[in-house]
């Protein structure tokens, strides 16, 4: 249903007539999309490109100079309000530039125009739209922080998205609300959170909720009508490949978790979209959910046009760890033993990098990254399946004693800690240097089942928006951080950098030789690529969740990133240093 708002009926009048018109020059098409990386002044995808390289072609701030970076101008935005159980939105979105212009997002999902335009020196926010998300009813149901990662183009305007499940189209010159689509439902625990992918004048998000017992989806709407063009569920239905993989006969995969909420990557020659899909549910009782459970845990490859999945990789079948593979799979085309080959990729949140072929998911590599790995002994050179996976069996054990279980409910200490690995916070590739840079947490925990004699289904309308997580973990010592510049297709570790805090910001690449990237006591560093050498440090008082870009304007390159978030429960627990830290919610932008 295509609903439009009042206080943008007379811009709707006059904006829908255009959205079936030919684009201007300067309007966002796929053509342009696909080139993205000629226009380096500009960042007009969510990671960059396509492929999800998060890296600048800009290189006037390079490693000599960048000792020389100064705060240029910051930006005050909103998102302070409470709702539900948590206190204030989150920062955790990727700023879109484009001509000197920023389009960034608050928590709760506010879009605002900011003038980056040298020589500013009035009010630089232009232009605010506030979709009044329900906060209370969005809040109280979103699993992890009231979070919204970003905004997309499409030809003159905006694609933005709320916590209570819509999706918005958006005027770029004014801020208007065309229209407005409800695409999930918080009521039986579906949220959005992911920024949208635009191809082919479809917007693609995801459910989050695999907590709340939602079955995940992705879901694409057609920005000509606002009406919904396909969906593609995580998990497969009665009769499609991978339902047998549900092997309780209580048909659970209904319930079964398997949420989508980070921007997945897209390759125009296969015309596929690569997708991470979340845990299962619950998240530590794979008796609960006997059988492999597909496609939780997994890679999905759509088809852009109708999003029929031609291909799966299940990283961990039958997952007890909550090692949901939600997160980011970059593309990388290179040689692979003498032959052209286009790669997906992705740092595991099991701790493990993986290589596979983007047109049929067959396995290439996989390596350890993290520094401690103990719930398994590795990965099978054939398949990529962890070496004590066993087909024959309804419920996986993987190393004797790091799987809960009814019987053993209490794990030994498990690396990586249950948080990753690799979150959701992005990695940057530079395609000069051929290196692969992932940020991760080190450490490890222990897991503990809620056991009972049975789960009640929380989805439905037995128990809609109840947690189902089937346990919980706690950490083992403190939890730290490290960035691993790895080969991007053998995954081999070839410079790291050990962080005192885990990183949940994520990564921006340059061809300066730059790496940057924020850190939860809200230090912003720039570090040389070539040795992870820090060059450049500012603190900014709040910590920072969300990561960088970098874009120019007048041939002067600057650096943004949003700041101010609550840390991490994890991080707060073995970190009292950081317990006073104050919340924010700033647009920090730096230069030379």
């Amino acid at each position: 249903m295509v609903k439009i708002s009042k206080r943008g009926a007379l811009a709707s009048a006059l904006l829908m007539a255009t959205a079936l018109s030919t684009a201007h020059a300067a309007d966002m098409t796929q053509e342009r999309a696909l080139k993205a990386d000629s226009e380096p002044q500009n960042w007009i995808l969510h990671a960059q490109n396509f492929e999800g390289h998060r890296f600048s072609r800009l290189k006037e701030i390079n490693v000599d100079n960048a000792k020389n970076l100064k705060l240029a101008y910051t930006v005050a935005l909103g998102g302070f309000q409470s709702g539900g159980r948590y206190a204030f939105g989150n920062l955790e979105g990727t700023p879109i530039v484009e001509d000197g212009m920023l389009y960034v997002t608050d928590g709760w999902g506010s879009v605002y125009a900011i003038d980056g335009k040298a020589g500013v020196r009035h009010s630089r926010v232009v232009w605010k739209m506030d979709p009044g998300t329900d906060r209370a009813w969005a809040g109280d149901v979103a699993c992890c922080g009231v979070n919204n990662r970003g905004v997309a183009l499409w030809k003159d305007k905006i694609v933005s998205i709320g916590l209570d499940g819509r999706i918005f189209l958006i005027s770029k010159a004014t801020g208007e609300l065309i229209w407005e689509r409800k695409v999930g439902e918080p009521a039986i625990g579906e949220t959005i959170t992911a920024a949208p992918l635009v191809v082919h004048d479809i917007a693609v998000t995801g459910a989050a909720g695999g907590e709340f017992g939602i079955r995940g989806w992705y879901d694409a709407t057609d920005l000509n009508t606002g009406k919904q063009a396909w969906r593609t569920f995580t998990i497969p239905g009665k009769g499609e490949p991978g339902n047998e993989t549900w092997k309780d006969g209580k048909d659970r995969w209904m319930h079964g978790g398997a949420s989508a909420w980070v921007t997945p990557t897209y390759d125009y020659q296969l015309d596929m979209i690569y997708a991470g899909v979340g845990n299962a549910g619950p998240d530590y009782d794979p008796d609960f959910r006997p059988g492999d459970n597909k496609w939780a845990a997994s890679v999905i490859a759509m088809n852009a046009k109708d999003g029929k999945i031609k291909w799966g990789f299940q990283y961990t079948p039958n997952d007890p760890y909550d090692y949901d593979e939600i997160s980011e799979h970059p593309i990388v085309r290179t040689k692979v033993n003498g032959q052209d080959r286009t790669v997906v990729t992705h740092a595991g949140r099991n701790g493990f990098y993986y290589a596979l072929d983007a047109a049929n998911g067959s396995f290439i590599a996989g390596k350890q990254y993290v520094d401690k790995l103990n719930w398994t002994t590795g990965l099978d050179p054939k398949t990529g399946k962890p070496l004590e996976y066993d087909p024959n069996k309804d419920v996986q054990t993987y190393v004797k004693g790091s799987a809960p279980s009814r019987a053993n409910p209490k794990t030994m200490v498990k690396c990586p800690t249950t948080t990753g690995g690799k979150n959701w916070e992005p990695t940057a590739y530079n395609p000069e240097l051929n290196l692969m840079y992932i940020p991760s947490a080190e450490g490890c925990n222990t897991l503990e089942l809620q056991v009972q004699a049975d789960f009640v289904d929380q989805g439905g309308t037995v128990k809609p928006r109840d947690r189902f997580t089937g346990g919980s973990g706690k950490a083992e010592g403190k939890l730290k951080g490290s960035i691993k510049a790895v080969d991007p297709i053998s995954g081999e570790n070839k410079i790291s950098l050990a962080l005192e805090y885990p990183n949940w910001a994520g990564l921006l690449a340059t061809a300066g030789n730059l790496i940057v990237t924020g850190h939860p006591d809200g230090e912003f560093s720039v570090y040389d690529a070539k040795n992870l050498k820090e060059v450049f440090n500012y603190s900014t008082g709040c910590g920072i969740n969300a990561p960088p870009v970098s874009y120019s304007v007048g041939g002067k390159q600057y650096i943004a990133v949003l700041i101010g978030s609550l840390q991490k429960a994890a991080i707060l627990a073995d970190s009292p240093e950081l317990k006073n830290t104050a919340t924010c919610s700033m647009l920090y932008v730096f230069s030379l």
